[in-house]
């Protein structure tokens, strides 16, 4: 194992002002861990085996329960407190289905003297399973109808039918967002040979024949706010009823087309059921306006058609796509839930029978967490939900570790109202939407610590149906973000709003903004309150289509120190806010880093939003006005630092207090920073070849140098970048080399906009 200690670098009186809190339980990144061996260890040890003789239970070794529920019962039913040591639930490896939701509450609580354990054994799988396995004998051949919509590229033979509906499916209906919809999807899901089927789309994922970004169409030009012209260059079909007529008879008959676009931003694209096709036109027409109308946000000239400019001219970059259609099925593993005939069409790769099939329909957790404490699970297999693996609501000292979560239709480990909780050592891939969020863990109002830990998860391959973030924390106070790896997701990596006092270090970043522009790495917004949150020893790269560290929308107080940038758009990009200090960080083959003042488009004043929620806390009394007094100190302020952001004399509409000073930039770098506002770049060193930089294998990303301009910026350099990213403990035998994932994807997004 490789033996990693925690150096925590004071650089002046801020990280002595911001950290105390990480000096109690969590202090010590490797102590409390769990020990992986088969021997009981506890005075109670109960035993679950999904295989177990129905008549003969009692949960000894011999006559095991065979389900987690009854262990659970059976521990509740026991006088407490437990004895000192508490109870271990040893779960055997096997396949259990989940038809109703497990759940614990205050009843099932341990302490801290005797905490409660759900395990499996070391280096076995017991997969816990919330979906419905499909008999081969339910797929059919296609009706006749259906045949007569088949995508001329393929035959009606290769596709296979499901009648969910007679088979008593519920989310069959329509989408949860109905006829316009961003954040929302709800239909069931289709999982084949344990991974999660592609819904059909056009153009393909992989088709980029037409000049545009591989899986994505253009507009060509606007009809009116809500329609808009196709080009025909892009109607590749030789068949005699061609592609925009096949969706429209489609329409006609009743069959529900949808469309998701990028309409107005480069962001959170909009999905929307159209209303009617018009090939003699070529025009497309929506049910629904989106938002501000279609027409790119940044297109050059307004539509003077419209007085109040609510759309604008489309320039080209309109993106759009079909998704769920049976006319655009016309890949192996494509399927189409239709809402009319309540039926799956499906192309199976290989042969029906020689698959095993699943519907994911049930959308409650897999697990849920209400109310209890001290409890840990451990190494399970969590899949084939349609809504989360596991909620934790209002519950501390709850541990989740060694799990593997995958398959599911929303996101992965949810945290509401915890503190004291530690999430360790899982992987999350193949989710619809996120992988762990967080939310209102501790009090911002007090300013209370949750003491709550996110360490050594790897979470890819997120936001597959909704696209979300892989890594979420909101409304949140003090928590501990540590050598986490993310990478392959549509947008951020890792989104963090209104929170104040979080640490991230040593997390690894990659590949992030494949799907949407205008995206960080690390990304935060829109908020004067967002003080002590503090990036360090991070690593982001391989980050073509998105920036580095976001800090969007006025959002205030974020320290980024030392920590390595490479091959991103813009290292660091500040819009407006305050006291956001960029130092000693190393920068290799980036475009820029930025501080941006938009006070004379946005606003950005004491009328703002922005110091609407400040003032929303009473910074003049209570733990404000003594958190306000600190900050001062630390930005050599006099008084109370909100004295001054809420005053008119400071001009707190400009980005005051933001500083990239003393970084290193490998390769060559532009510096931007804006005219107005108490802003600085100072004492950067800027390097034009990487030679110059002297990295022991740059290729593999191994970084350490003995070139002292960079070192004298970055003094720990050489042994961070050994301690970035996943570790081996006690639940991760093998942690992911940082070489086997630096190359970039195949994806492409649109550019990026400020």
């Amino acid at each position: 194992m490789k033996n990693i200690k925690y150096v925590v670098l004071m650089s002046g009186l801020i990280l002595l002002l911001l950290f105390p809190l990480w000096q109690g339980e969590h202090a010590d990144s490797r102590q409390g861990a769990l020990d992986s061996g088969e021997n009981p260890s506890t005075p109670i040890n109960l035993y679950v085996d999904s295989s177990a003789n129905a008549q003969h239970q009692d949960g000894s070794q011999q006559h095991p329960y065979a389900t987690i529920q009854a262990a659970r019962d059976d521990l509740r039913k026991r006088s407490k407190p437990l004895p000192s040591g508490g109870a271990t639930v040893w779960v055997k490896e096997g396949n259990y289905n989940v038809t109703a939701t497990l759940e614990w509450t205050a009843a099932d609580s341990g302490t801290v003297q005797a905490p409660i354990t759900y395990r499996t054994y070391a280096g076995k799988v017991a997969t816990l399973s919330n979906g419905t396995a499909v008999n081969p004998s339910d797929w059919k051949p296609l009706s006749a109808e259906a045949r007569e919509r088949v995508n001329p590229a393929i035959q009606p033979g290769q596709l296979m039918e499901l009648d969910v509906k007679k088979l008593g499916f519920q989310n069959i209906q329509g989408f949860t967002g109905g006829d316009y919809f961003t954040e929302k999807w709800g239909i069931l899901q289709l999982i084949a040979s344990d991974a999660m089927q592609p819904v059909s789309q056009w153009p393909n994922k992989d088709d980029a024949s037409a000049g545009n970004r591989a899986g994505w169409a253009v507009a060509s030009g606007i009809v009116n706010e809500n329609s808009f012209y196709y080009d025909d260059k892009q109607n590749k079909d030789t068949s005699n009823l061609g592609r925009m007529a096949r969706w429209q008879r489609a329409i006609q008959t009743g069959h529900g087309v949808y469309l998701q676009g990028f309409w107005r931003t480069v962001w959170s694209p909009a999905t929307i059921r159209l209303n009617e096709i018009q090939p003699s036109s070529r025009s497309i027409h929506l049910s629904q306006t989106p938002a501000g109308g279609i027409g790119s946000k940044f297109s050059a000239v307004a539509n003077k058609a419209t007085a109040d400019n609510h759309y604008r001219i489309g320039d080209g970059s309109e993106e759009w796509r079909l998704l769920n259609l049976l006319e655009e099925i016309d890949q192996p593993g494509e399927w189409a839930m239709d809402f009319k005939d309540g039926k799956i069409y499906y192309y199976p790769p290989k042969p029906i029978k020689e698959m095993n099939t699943v519907i994911a329909d049930r959308t409650d957790p897999i697990i849920r967490i209400n109310g209890a404490s001290h409890l840990r699970f451990i190494g399970f297999e969590l899949k084939n939900g349609l809504g989360n693996a596991i909620n934790v609501q209002n519950s501390n000292h709850i541990t989740l570790a060694g799990l593997t979560i995958h398959n599911m239709g929303n996101g992965g480990i949810t945290d509401s109202g915890g503190s004291q909780n530690m999430i360790q050592s899982n992987n999350i891939y193949d989710t619809g939407s996120f992988g762990i969020s967080v939310n209102k863990a501790g009090s911002r109002a007090k300013l209370t610590a949750a003491n709550t830990r996110i360490t050594n998860n790897h979470i890819y391959n997120t936001g597959i149906l909704i696209h979300l973030e892989p890594l979420i924390i909101r409304e949140s106070v003090g928590l501990r973000i540590d050598h986490n790896l993310l990478h392959d997701v549509p947008k951020d990596a890792i989104r963090y709003t209104f929170s104040n006092k979080l640490l991230f270090e040593y997390n690894e970043v990659h590949n992030t903004g494949l799907v949407e522009g205008d995206t960080g790495a690390f990304y935060t917004a829109q908020d004067w309150s967002s003080y002590g949150n503090v990036l360090r020893y991070n690593m982001i790269h391989h980050n073509q289509r998105s920036n580095g560290f976001y800090a969007d929308g006025g959002s205030s107080g974020n320290t980024y120190q030392n920590n390595i940038i490479q091959n991103t758009k813009r290292a660091f990009i500040v819009e407006n806010g305050h006291h956001n200090v960029a130092i000693g960080n190393l920068l290799i083959e980036t475009e820029s880093m930025e501080i941006n003042d938009r006070s004379d488009s946005l606003n950005y004043g004491l009328n703002s939003e922005y110091a609407k929620l400040l003032r929303g806390f009473h910074p003049m009394s209570g733990p404000w006005k003594t958190y306000g007094e600190k900050l001062a100190k630390q930005y050599g302020m006099k008084g109370n630092l909100w004295s001054s952001v809420l005053s008119a004399s400071w001009n707190p509409q400009y980005p005051n207090g933001s500083k990239l000073n003393n970084n290193v930039m490998v390769g060559g770098a532009t510096i931007k920073i804006p005219k107005k506002g108490d802003v600085a770049a100072q004492g950067n060193v800027i390097l034009n070849t990487l030679n110059e930089a002297g990295f022991y294998n740059y290729n593999n990303l191994d970084l350490r140098t003995q070139n002292k301009a960079i070192l004298s910026k970055f003094p720990s350099l050489n042994k961070v970048i050994t301690e970035i990213g996943l570790y081996k403990d006690q639940y991760r035998v093998q942690p992911v080399a940082r070489n086997q994932y630096n190359g970039l994807s195949n994806h492409s997004a649109p550019d990026s906009h400020s």
